[in-house]
């Protein structure tokens, strides 16, 4: 088939883009099925200080935890079929109660973040049922150059088992969400996705409404002699019964382009009560008004053999409401400096300076980050 799930687009970006060319393992072929096991596994060391004080220095992962794919493909009656099942594991302890003990005490925590089966074929597209990474927002995360190191967050790992790359300092999360999503065929590098999605939890409160969400993503690839490359155009949107204006709405546009030995990538969002780090969090006031938020992420890389060296900078901000008075709820930019250089075609070392800048505390965070990301 043509098109690809967004899971195998972030093995492949990931894999390819940094560390050589991805790599499945094909462990069992009979009767037309076969059955392959994907992964990666990664850590780092991390060390971060604050202006007003807070320290931290840590053994973690990075912006992705540990993960291990397991695919069923076959093809039948004309159709492209196929079912995943992947354990995304961390290193770091799962209880907040033994952060101040050694952490050979707890337990690494494992998310089940894939889960899911498709079939289509070249020519009618492709339909996907069950549980993967969003459509809105995920080509900026797949194409940040932190998504194998750490980026900024260096030292939220122990909490949540990973780091936040260029989340909310250039991006929204786009999360791996229970959905039924349809990519159309390619057409001369072109082909879009709809997806209809399991509502979400809009307040924390436990209760989601009775409103589906959606999500759409347009992608136009191209390549030259000189030039290749993508650009897209993407969309959210949830109905919530407890928000005053009912919508919340998001637009993301983006572009990439490899130039030689020059890796270029800007997008950008902008929407009412989307929020601008985890979706929808945050996108509301107390009265159930939307706020409005938008962002940026730019990046440029250089490569040399196999080293790649990288900048990027971003901004997130979500303005206060009429009620909440003027300025900013939340401002964060963030700025990375990093080299990747591969070790072999599935080993890549990592070395990132980071800075985290919170302009409405008025607070920065600078980290520095080494480490070793592994793709099977």
């Amino acid at each position: 088939m043509k098109t690809k799930t967004q899971t195998t687009l972030l093995a492949s970006l990931v894999a390819a883009l940094f560390a050589g060319q991805a790599m499945a393992l094909e462990i069992y072929n009979d009767k037309g099925w076969s059955l392959d096991i994907s992964g990666s596994v990664n850590a780092f060391y991390t060390t971060s200080k604050a202006d007003n004080g807070e320290r931290s220095s840590q053994i973690e992962n990075g912006l992705l935890p540990g993960y291990f794919n397991i695919t069923a493909a076959t093809k039948q009656k004309g159709f492209d079929v196929k079912g995943v099942i992947g354990i995304w594991p961390g290193i770091d302890s799962d209880s907040p109660a033994l952060q101040s003990a050694t952490a050979g005490v707890g337990k690494s925590t494992v998310d089940a973040r894939t889960n899911y089966l498709s079939f289509g074929n070249d020519k009618i597209g492709t339909f996907k049922f069950g549980r993967d990474i969003g459509l809105f927002q995920s080509n900026a995360i797949l194409n940040d150059m932190t998504l194998i190191g750490v980026g900024g967050g260096a030292g939220l790992a122990r909490n949540i088992n990973t780091t936040l790359g260029g989340i909310g300092a250039g991006y929204i999360y786009a999360e791996f969400q229970p959905q039924i999503t349809y990519t159309t065929p390619d057409y001369n590098g072109f082909h879009a996705s709809l997806g209809v999605f399991d509502n979400k939890d809009v307040d924390s409160s436990g209760t989601t409404g009775s409103h589906p969400g959606y999500q759409g993503l347009a992608e136009y690839g191209f390549k030259s002699n000189a030039v290749a490359g993508k650009a897209w155009l993407g969309f959210v949107n949830q109905h919530f019964d407890k928000l005053a204006r009912d919508n919340a709405t998001g637009f993301e546009l983006g572009a990439k382009a490899d130039i030689g030995n020059i890796g270029l990538m800007a997008q950008g969002f902008t929407g009412k009560g989307i929020g601008d780090t985890i979706l929808f969090a945050g996108g509301t006031d107390a009265a159930g008004d939307n706020r409005r938020s938008n962002g940026y992420l730019a990046q440029a890389t250089y490569k040399i053999d196999d080293l790649k060296l990288g900048v990027s900078y971003g901004e997130s901000r979500t303005k206060a409401t009429s009620a909440e008075g003027s300025g900013y709820i939340n401002r964060v930019a963030g700025t990375t400096l990093g080299a990747y250089y591969s070790l072999t075609p599935n080993l890549t070392l990592v070395g990132e300076l980071n800075r985290r800048q919170d302009k409405v505390s008025d607070v920065d965070t600078d980290s520095v980050s080494v480490g070793a990301i592994l793709f099977f």
